[in-house]
């Protein structure tokens, strides 16, 4: 493992091109999301079962008859949990709205409504799970919000200079040679603090609309994410041995 990171360093240091471990890039994929419409659809269907065109309660509620409708599944995520759409939030807030919602459309409470009722209680909660952990976790939020302005994350590492690169490579090559959990610790005890400061970081750059740097900074913390979660991996090798 040290000589393949140490022929990566080799080729970051005598070219612009600069390649990834196909580990990482594997990795690196669980953090894509998918696209996103920057503008939810405004028209609202009749309600299924009194026919009305009424405003909906929490966006999934007829005003007139009560009735759970379809889930609409490109409902913006922000609207869905009743918050502004920008990056900076109180993480507290954003529960609370969650289990409040929930509450609202949880299954159980339409275990004596009719089939169609129970199908929409269980797509709605669903929807909500994951509209939820979107915008908990910022790397994810960054991404959405992102793609809501119609731009998308660089796959690649291309947004990122050879200096980065080098001190990722670095890292993974901690983590390879760690020979106990304390080491491993303390790696993760300085992602950890990397990673809240790349957190208000990115709260700036999309106040300020900084796309470039927005990107940019994305991509960094996947990097991160990918060394946080090759630490974990260590840490279960080290106990199972």
């Amino acid at each position: 493992m040290r000589s393949l990171i140490q022929g990566f360093k080799t080729a970051v240091r005598a070219t612009n091109y600069t390649p990834i471990n196909r580990n990482v890039t594997v990795q690196l994929e669980r953090f894509r999301l998918p696209q996103v419409r920057k503008f939810a659809s405004k028209s609202q269907p009749a309600c299924w079962n009194c026919q009305t065109k009424s405003d909906l309660r929490q966006n999934m509620i007829c005003a007139d008859c009560g009735h759970l409708q379809d889930v609409d599944a490109g409902i913006n995520y922000f609207d869905l949990l009743s918050f502004p759409a920008k990056f900076t939030l109180e993480p507290q807030k954003l529960t609370q709205s969650f289990r409040q919602l929930q509450t609202l459309v949880h299954p159980d409470k339409f275990s004596n409504k009719t089939s169609r009722e129970q199908t929409n209680s269980a797509d709605w909660s669903s929807l909500i799970n994951k509209a939820y952990k979107t915008l908990l976790t910022p790397i994810e939020r960054g991404q959405y919000l992102l793609q809501m302005e119609g731009d998308e994350m660089p796959q690649d590492n291309s947004a990122l200079n050879k200096e980065f690169l080098m001190a990722m490579m670095d890292r993974n090559e901690e983590v390879e040679e760690a020979e106990d959990t304390q080491s491993l610790e303390a790696l993760n005890a300085q992602l950890l603090k990397e990673l809240e400061e790349l957190t208000k970081k990115l709260s700036s750059l999309f106040e300020a609309k900084d796309l470039p740097g927005v990107k940019a900074t994305l991509v960094e913390m996947k990097y991160l994410l990918s060394i946080q979660n090759s630490i974990k991996q260590k840490q279960q090798s080290l106990l199972g041995s």
